[in-house]
């Protein structure tokens, strides 16, 4: 029940179930047989009758389910934890079974019920597909179901729709939010011709599809797919104290064996039971997972189970998404160029009074560009917007238009510092933005993401504790992705990439022996997170999908925590290991001096907490102490 029989959807039901009152239940009598006991009340009897009712409760399961265990040849936690049951009753300890009882049932519950949720991801990705599409029936446009769209069918979306399916566009512009896709924030232009694909969101035009891929086919059905798959072969770390399980367990029952056969005192063997009780074993690694996890919360950091720091551990490889992982994912003009005779603040305040009633991502950059800068934007009327090309107003100073160079007349009509500029801006990945003034060109707007300040850091740090490995996976652009892993000091970096290219890449990776980290924030991400060895989600620029799909977050998207969380984990590893070498000692001799009538079963119980105390104080200096971890910036 705690080891080998702890599954993830069963603890998710169990909260929901009877299985989690009867827990619960279990330690109310028990408190009340104490209460009863501690009090002075008759009969005393009943104080015993309550606590043997509690070990009935939450203790019986896990002995049951030990025993199914010993039938299939394997020994773990459960073992270990039935021992101290049956030895805390031997000892006639009845509270004791039962607080030890209820303690490992709750924990148990609880770990399985937050480790994982990466089932619950998968809703979140169904409800970015719409539940109906609208068919059109010669000019005529009809709702209808979803599941009821095939193939070839032709449809139309309309603006601040998502779309429906996998299909290509036959008839109008627009601008198309791909990141659930590719990542990439800046809203792509698609016409006559374009392929666009399903739960992607069409900005402002209208536009009339031909359907491909439907349902389970389309690019967001495969995604979906995938998280499942990579759910289902993600290798699962064992936990460290069962693998010190399979051999203590046995060892103490030949140690209780042999004290009661050499000399026939059915008390001695009970003793060894009791010093054997792995109290202080089974504390090791939850009690420094605890501290660990505390320690990470109060760094900004989401930890969602023990396993996934001792994964993070090892960890020797480590991939990034480009878009809201390494840059902060919203687009900003980054530099503005003019011909002579014109200001910078005069080009932003026309582009800014343009832009300023517009709803696209880029022109939100263009007017926050304005505002940073004390610009105040040009009164603009009449505000024209032509679908996937630009937007033109009129001003006191005459017609504005902001938009693609073709939006202006062609490349070819920029004068010579404004075409070097837009075809140097094309060539490092920015997006222009051509701005003219009653026909004639003012300027350009260089509109990128920004790269965080903390990602080149973060690099370095990573090589310094031993991850040489390091790359980018993104579904931008090449030259984009390449000035990213310029600017942040990542030479390995693969662009153009859809979920499945991110998951196969990982799944190289481990094939030659690495145990990878991936961080990412998208919908797009969900495979890769899912499938490596340690997924780690932005958690506030983040999509719901990559949160529960993701082992970790970054609530305060430092992508900087990142360093201190691997020397975090590396250090909660080495105290779990410490732990458990204190837990074997104190057990040892306290076993050894029960055997030889050293210890009298009460001495050997008081012995052996020992251990416990002391495993709970080194844990404990996990939460207050940053030495030997990396130091988020």
């Amino acid at each position: 029940m705690i080891g080998r029989f702890a599954h993830i959807g069963t603890y998710r039901e169990l909260l929901d179930t009877q299985e989690f009152m009867r827990c619960l239940g279990g330690g109310g009598i028990a408190l009340a047989g104490y209460l009863w006991g501690v009090g002075g009340m008759q009969p005393q009897w009943l104080a015993e009758a309550m606590a043997l009712a509690a070990v009935g409760l939450n203790g019986l399961p896990i002995i049951r389910e030990a025993i199914n265990g010993l039938r299939q040849r394997r020994v773990n936690v459960d073992e270990l934890v039935s021992l101290a049951i049956i030895g805390a009753l031997l000892q006639g300890e009845y509270l004791t079974a039962a607080v030890v009882s209820f303690i490992m049932t709750l924990g148990a519950l609880l770990e399985g019920a937050i480790s994982d949720a990466a089932r619950a991801s998968i809703g979140a990705l169904a409800e970015m597909t719409p539940e109906t599409a609208t068919k059109l029936d010669g000019d005529t446009p009809v709702e209808v179901p979803l599941d009821t769209v095939r193939p070839g069918d032709l449809l139309l979306v309309r603006p601040g729709e998502r779309i429906p399916v996998d299909g290509v566009i036959v008839k109008g512009v627009t601008a198309v939010d791909e990141s659930t896709v590719t990542g990439e924030p800046v809203p792509r232009d698609r016409g006559a011709g374009d392929r666009v694909f399903s739960a992607t969101l069409n900005y402002n035009g209208v536009i009339e599809i031909v359907a491909e891929h439907v349902g389970e086919d389309t690019t967001l059905g495969r995604v979906v797919r995938l998280v499942n798959e990579a759910e289902e072969h993600k290798p699962t770390t064992a936990r460290l104290v069962d693998r010190y399980a399979k051999w203590f367990t046995p060892l103490v029952l030949v140690c209780a064996a042999a004290a009661w056969f050499i000399t026939g005192e059915p008390s001695r063997a009970v003793a060894v039971l009791v010093a054997g009780c792995p109290c202080s074993l089974l504390m090791a690694a939850p009690t420094a997972t605890v501290a660990a996890v505390a320690r990470a919360a109060r760094k900004g950091i989401l930890v969602k189970g023990g396993r996934h720091l001792e994964a993070l551990s090892r960890v020797d490889a480590a991939f990034f998404d480009k878009t809201g992982t390494l840059t902060l994912g919203k687009p900003c003009v980054r530099d503005v160029s003019v011909v002579e005779g014109m200001t910078r603040q005069r080009v932003l305040a026309l582009a800014a009074g343009v832009e300023r009633h517009c709803t696209h991502p880029l022109a939100r950059a263009v007017v926050d560009a304005a505002s940073a800068e004390g610009v105040e934007p040009v009164v603009a009327e009449c505000v024209l917007m032509e679908q996937g090309l630009g937007v033109r107003a009129g001003c006191p100073e005459g017609v504005v238009a902001v938009g693609s160079a073709a939006f202006a007349g062609g490349v070819d009509l920029l004068p010579g510092i404004l075409r070097e500029a837009h075809d140097d801006m094309v060539r490092q990945g920015v997006t222009p933005l051509v701005v003219t003034l009653e026909g004639m060109p003012m300027g350009v707007l260089a509109v990128t993401d920004t790269v965080r300040d903390s990602a080149r850091d973060m690099a370095v740090a990573l090589r310094g504790l031993g991850v040489h490995t390091l790359g980018i996976l993104s579904g931008d652009h090449d030259e984009a992705v390449r000035r990213t892993g310029e600017a942040v000091g990542i030479v390995q970096h693969r662009a153009g990439l859809k979920p499945q290219d991110k998951l196969d890449i990982i799944r190289d990776a481990q094939l030659q022996g690495r145990r990878v980290l991936f961080v990412g924030d998208g919908v797009n991400d969900a495979p890769a997170l899912a499938g490596a060895d340690v997924g780690i989600a932005m958690g506030a620029a983040g999509t719901h999908v990559a949160l529960e799909t993701a082992g970790m977050a970054l609530t305060r998207d430092e992508v900087g925590n990142i360093p201190f969380l691997i020397g975090l984990s590396r250090r909660m590893l080495r105290i779990v290991k410490v732990n458990i070498a204190l837990g074997l000692l104190f057990n040892t001799v306290a076993v050894m001096g029960s055997a030889y009538g050293l210890l009298s079963p009460i001495a050997a119980s008081v012995f052996h907490n020992v251990g416990s105390i002391f495993v709970v104080l080194l844990s404990a200096s996990l939460a207050f102490s940053d030495r030997g971890m990396v130091r988020g910036q």
